[in-house]
Formats: C-alpha cells, structure tokens, sequence
C-alpha cells in the first residue's frame, strides 16, 4: 500500500493529490490508542467511491513522516502504526473486480452486509473493538451518497461497535473525518463540458448552453432528464402535475423501485436505501449464489439458475437508477452554489443517463486529475461508564456521529470552497 498507493490513486481513480487538515488530531488519537486508554473509530463521509483508497493513502502515506517523529519519542514495543481495519460492504466486490477481491482481505479489510447479517465479519469486529489491536475505518452512511456537503442516515452499525468497545470497559474514540474532491481548476468550464456530454448522451440539446448561467443549465438538464425517465417509467394512475422538483425526484424513485421489486418477487415496504439493499442482496445471490455451485447442476437446474441470473440484472438494472437518482436534489445547489456542489450536481445528472444504459458506479464518468481533501473533525469520546441501556446508547450515539459528520462537512466547505455560482 505506502509503495503503489499513490499510482493507484493518479492511474485508476484519477487523483492527483491528496490534501490533509487538522491531521494531528487523528495522531493525537492514535497516540491515546496504542497508549492502550481506549478505542479508536474513524468514521469518515461516503462521497465518491475513491474515498476508501483516498483514507488508506492519507494513512500509510500522508501520515508516515508524522508519525514517524511521534515514534521517535516512543518506546520500541509501543509505536505507532498508521494501519486500520477499514470496514466495506460485502457487495462492493461486485464492481470494485478482482483485483480488490485478492487485496481487500489481505490488507485487513473486512466485508460486512447491510440492512444483513454477516457473523464471520461480525465476529472479526467485535474482537477487533475488544482486544484493541488496530483502529477501525469505516463509511457509516453505508453506500456513496454524492454529496460532499450533505451527511445522509447514519447507519447504526457504528453504535454497534462503540457499544461493544464500552462492554470490553474501554472508552471509544470516535473522529469525524469529512472527504471533498476538487474536480477541476476551472468548475465552469468542467461543467459546460458535463453538459456536452449529457446532450450527446440523451440526444437533447440544451438551450444557449454557451451562454446561459451554470445554474441555469443545471436546472434544464434537471428537467429534461425527469422527463426522460418519467417517459421509460410512467405512472400506473393519472396523477397531477407539479412543479416540485424534488416531489417528482421521489415519485420516480418509488416507480422504479416497485418494478424493480415486482421482477424480483419482494414487498414494497421500508426507505428507499432499505430496499434498494434488499434488491441489491437478493441480485447477488441470483447471480452468484452462496447456497450451491452451478456448475454441480444438472443441465435443468442449471438453466433454471441462468434464467434467475438474467433477471436479475434486469431488476438490478432498474435499481441502479434509483441508486443516485434519490440523491439528486435542487436545494443542494441554491444559490450562492459553492463550486463544488454544482460540479457534484452535473456528474449526478450524468450518471443518471449512464444508469438507464446499464451502467453502475464502476462506469460513472469521473474526471482525471483531481484534488482530495481529507479534513479530520473533532472526536467524540464515549464513556464505557454509561449507565444508559444499550438501545439507548445506539440511538444516541448514531445521532451524535450524524451531526459530527455533518459539521466537519460544513466546516469542510468553508475551507475548501473559493468559487460560487449566482
């Protein structure tokens, strides 16, 4: 990882540099945790799917010379290492290839399903909290949300492990850790070229797209694009038009999902990212399942896996729209719009085309060349001496990590952003 991890970075994610603030507070806290005081989390925002490469590199890299001056003033048997137990979904492997299936459980990664039970990864984590051998990394949004200003629902699994960190009678560390991308060094001109490639992707032009407002483009690539889905998915019942954007951004969502979920035989019921991982486990197994191998079939049975499979991908293809479709939102780029929320607006949009045609985040257009921000926010320290129930404490504790991520978001945005659209 500390010799590749920075041409992994240029040459397959397409990022240049990697930029690191408030960075003593994380060795600050790695010091505390191979003092043996508590346990570490580092819980950081789910933006764009190089955030996991991007944190590896700003630990074996960025940080070495850091910590190497801490060591020095270190006992032998007692240093500091800058490595982690980073923490990713067991249906990342899916896109990621098979270059990431033979990395990741080499350098300690650990697979965990969401919305699902995974008892080999739940194990490995639960004696990872309680011996305290290396923090543990991981994105408590559960999935890439695309929006670097906008925390979503903390998933509770980072309750879970703070919880049982208090059950070992140690006190857990948690650091907020928010992840930014520059995409350009002229926003305005990278997204009049998104535009571009969104007209010759959906073979309608944009008007006076030279001259008009960044704002203004956005918005008509909004609705043009609302229109192209509401055509492939109309509703089943009359409904009344409405100008609210984000309105028809949800009744899409729910179309397209009850398809999804007819073809895949499954209820209709829970928020959009519940059932998105129902239909995203139930894909899976279809298409490589756990249960039995398919080549020990007979011919029968094994076509009868083959046509599961296929119908799989079809659903799932369904599913993959709806994946970044419910993260668009025009309130994220109101006016004043910070640079890098339109950049990520424009990339969204064309994503959402890049879905319709049966890609998923692995085919999503990102730019070369980019700029990673990695801020590190205040920690959140919790007490194992709590005298609350552990329901009680799950819930206060995903509460707490919500809101910590949101502000290192905010204050991420106040450091990192010097261009606005009117």
């Amino acid at each position: 990882m500390t010799v590749v991890g920075g041409w992994y970075l240029r040459l397959f994610e397409g990022t240049d540099q990697v930029h690191l603030y408030d960075e003593e507070i994380l060795i600050d806290e790695l010091e505390r945790f191979y003092d043996g005081s508590h346990r570490l989390i580092i819980a950081f925002r789910h933006v764009a799917k190089e955030d996991a490469p991007v944190m590896m590199y700003a630990l074996d890299r960025k940080l070495r010379a850091a910590i190497k001056e801490r060591n020095r003033r270190r006992t032998n048997g007692n240093r500091i290492d800058s490595h982690a137990r980073f923490l990713y979904g067991s249906d990342v492997l899916n896109w990621a290839g098979k270059a990431a299936a033979w990395l990741f459980p080499k350098i300690g990664c650990v697979p965990v399903q969401n919305r699902g039970t995974n008892k080999q990864g739940l194990t490995i984590l639960r004696n990872e909290v309680r011996e305290g051998r290396f923090p543990i990394a991981l994105a408590p949004e559960a999935q890439v949300t695309y929006h670097m200003y906008n925390c979503s629902t903390i998933a509770p699994g980072i309750s879970s492990l703070a919880a049982w960190g208090a059950e070992s009678a140690k006190d857990v560390t948690i650091i907020p850790v928010a992840i930014g991308y520059r995409h350009s060094k002229d926003p305005e001109l990278f997204i009049r070229s998104v535009a571009l490639r969104w007209e010759k992707l959906s073979g309608i032009p944009l008007t006076n797209s030279n001259d008009a407002s960044i704002l203004t483009i956005l918005d008509e690539m909004t609705q043009h694009t609302l229109q192209v889905l509401e055509e492939a998915y109309p509703p089943r019942q009359k409904q009344e038009p409405t100008d609210n954007t984000r309105a028809r951004i949800l009744a899409l969502c729910d179309r397209i999902m009850a398809q999804a979920e007819t073809m895949a035989q499954l209820g209709h019921d829970g928020s959009i990212l519940d059932r998105l991982f129902r239909i995203r486990y139930r894909g899976m197994d279809a298409i490589n399942p756990c249960a039995f191998d398919p080549k020990l079939l007979p011919p029968v049975g094994r076509s009868i896996a083959d046509t599961r499979a296929l119908e799989a991908h079809a659903y799932l293809r369904h599913s993959q729209v709806v994946d970044v479709l419910e993260y668009i939102d025009p309130a994220y780029i109101g006016p004043p719009c910070p640079a890098g929320r339109a950049c990520e607006y424009a990339l969204n949009l064309l994503d959402v085309l890049n879905r319709l045609q049966g890609g998923n985040i692995n085919t999503r257009f990102s730019p070369k060349k980019k700029q990673a921000m990695v801020l590190f926010g205040h920690p959140l320290y919790i007490s194992s001496n709590s005298e609350e129930s552990r329901k009680t404490r799950v819930q206060r504790v995903t509460g707490q990590v919500g809101d910590a991520l949101q502000e290192v978001s905010k204050r991420m945005e106040q450091v990192w952003e010097t261009q606005y659209f009117q």
